[in-house]
């Protein structure tokens, strides 16, 4: 029960970040649908929550998805302030990406800057859990 009770969490902390990464223009659509058909969704767990760590963090991811041209749309979140069963809160950040295709996300994991972000701020994690999906 425990497995499904963390299960049914992730999915749920899921599915309500990805409802909040269209970017605002694309939410005013009637569709409701994110741009392109690959979504690459991440989520942090800082070794702690300093000012300092915080920062030097969002200071790397942002310098770093800022400047990749693969990227279609982008979501930098923090846990909302929720309270359900199905609800998982104990990350620090999120990461929502979605790319055009498989192949621009394959050409985002390699390329320079994703790498160097890595160097430069995993040090600054405990954990790191991602989860991708294609559009059907």
């Amino acid at each position: 029960m425990k497995q499904r009770r963390q299960f049914l969490k992730r999915v749920g902390g899921v599915a309500a970040l990805l409802a909040l990464a269209s970017p605002g223009k694309a939410r005013m659509k009637i569709t409701g649908e994110m741009e392109g058909s690959f979504v690459h969704v991440v989520f942090f767990w800082l070794i702690d929550h300093s000012q300092e760590v915080k920062q030097k963090f969002e200071h790397e991811l942002r310098s770093f998805i800022d400047n990749v041209d693969f990227i279609r749309t982008r979501h930098i979140g923090t846990p909302a302030e929720t309270d359900r069963d199905v609800i998982d809160n104990s990350w620090s950040y999120s990461l929502i990406l979605s790319f055009e295709s498989k192949k621009d996300h394959d050409l985002y994991q390699a390329d320079e800057l994703h790498k160097k972000f890595i160097e430069n701020a995993s040090a600054l994690w405990k954990k790191v859990q991602v989860y991708d999906s294609i559009k059907l």
